[in-house]
């Protein structure tokens, strides 16, 4: 029997803990006489009688009424006196068994927990980016044939081996969380390399192109005049001076094209349209327009000036520089708008060859030194502040980017990289100098 804080307390014999017994503890010293009886320290038993020398003379003391405790503590007086001068209480503490074990377990569990959970959390950023797209989404697939009955699963398979999604697998499980499918047999011409879950399923829930339909397609970036000519060869019964002729009749109509500027240039949407076969010019080039108009007013066009101190003209041919400039990385276009910008701001010329080109009737190629002596409004490399026009059809994407430059001091930019077209931008001519010198001798220009 053990004692905690003068409680009487039983050690469950039955028990598999065993207990753990502690140092005495401190307490102020208490005269002994006043101490509570602790008990009999044992029981005597019958045949101790006869045992002779047990039997010290003072038994019969004892069973007379004498308290044993109080011979207990005459006897032992010394050891308690001895505990007292130290300050240590002579009971001793019963504490339960040190269960190691459990904590052992415990831990196990805890970290199984976080691995599971670092694991889960691994896969969920994984399936993430198969769901997303990692940079801008690509080119345009020019047909995607879907057959008749096909199951979301072949259909997935299809976009796939198209790389138009990453992973045919993650996107039947995602189709299915959203209740997405049933979608028609046909031909699809919307649908880009790199695209998202979502934006695949857009294309999808469009449907196919109509059987008789015409499929007109304009490039991102293309100049006006080869935007004509491609819509001329995709219609198969317009040709260009038809469309050349609709536009200079007045019938078709843009909310951003200002008085006096006689270029439709940069004002029709590049994309991909589809039109019955027998479509006239002014409907082709008006739904154009018209697609154009609603992008710009999603942008917030309509506010230019005060969004930005541009007016929406201006800022639409920011946009086709940025379009004829920008690499493939996506915020290289956020990056030209604001050199564009701080340029024009600083009174500086842009020289951009892209422009220069323009102006020489071209879209692609090196320029000479002649090239560059010629008096056009588009040789930026002559001439202060922006061209009198957009170079080119800007899409949705250099649009934004023309009125929310990324903040930076950007003045130079010089392509560093061909694969993939990537430049570096500065604010120090000096450091543009060594790029370009670099760039050169690595043979990218």
């Amino acid at each position: 029997m053990y004692a905690v804080n003068d409680e009487r307390e039983s050690w469950d014999l039955d028990s598999d803990e065993v207990p753990r017994v502690v140092r005495p503890r401190r307490r102020a010293s208490i005269p002994i006489e006043e101490r509570r009886d602790p008990g009999p320290r044992a029981t005597p038993v019958d045949d101790w009688d006869d045992d002779d020398d047990f039997d010290d003379g003072n038994w019969d003391d004892r069973r007379d009424g004498r308290d044993f405790g109080d011979r207990h503590d005459d006897r032992y007086g010394d050891r308690e006196h001895d505990y007292d001068d130290h300050d240590y209480d002579h009971e001793y503490v019963l504490l339960p068994r040190d269960t190691s074990g459990g904590r052992k377990v415990l831990s196990v569990l805890v970290a199984a927990a976080l691995i599971i959970g670092v694991l889960a959390g691994g896969t969920l950023l994984w399936a993430s980016r198969q769901i997303g797209r990692s940079g801008p989404q690509g080119d345009i697939v020019a047909s995607v044939t879907i057959p008749s009955g096909a199951s979301v699963s072949s259909i997935a398979t299809i976009l796939e081996e198209k790389d138009i999604i990453s992973s045919a697998r993650i996107f039947k499980f995602y189709t299915g969380l959203k209740s997405e499918g049933g979608w028609k047999a046909g031909n699809y011409v919307d649908f880009r390399t790199n695209s998202s879950f979502d934006e695949a399923i857009e294309v999808l829930d469009a449907g196919p192109v109509a059987p008789s339909a015409r499929v007109v397609r304009v490039i991102e970036g293309s100049r006006l005049a080869d935007a004509l000519e491609a819509i001329a060869k995709q219609s198969g019964n317009i040709t260009v001076a038809q469309l050349q002729a609709s536009l200079d009749s007045g019938e078709v109509r843009s909310a951003y094209k200002p008085e006096g500027i006689g270029s439709w240039e940069g004002l029709l949407f590049p994309d991909t349209y589809q039109f019955a076969e027998d479509a006239t010019p002014a409907v082709i080039l008006q739904t154009m327009v018209t697609k154009m108009d609603k992008v710009l007013d999603s942008l917030g066009y309509d506010r230019a000036q005060a969004l930005s101190g541009r007016s929406a003209y201006e800022l639409i041919t920011i946009a086709s520089l940025i379009e004829r400039e920008t690499g493939q990385p996506a915020e290289e276009r956020g990056k030209i708008s604001r050199v564009i910008s701080n340029r024009l701001d600083a009174g500086e010329r842009l020289e951009i060859d892209a422009a220069v080109l323009y102006g020489l009737g071209r879209g692609s190629g090196g320029l000479t030194k002649e090239d560059l002596a010629r008096e056009t409004p588009y040789n930026t490399r002559k001439v202060k502040g922006l061209p009198p026009t957009p170079i080119s059809l800007p899409g949705e994407a250099s649009l934004k980017a023309a009125i929310e430059p990324t903040p930076g001091d950007w003045k130079f930019y010089v392509l560093v990289s061909n694969d993939p077209p990537t430049h570096f931008f500065t604010a120090s001519y000096q450091e543009f100098l060594r790029q370009k010198a670099d760039a050169q001798k690595r043979g990218v220009f």
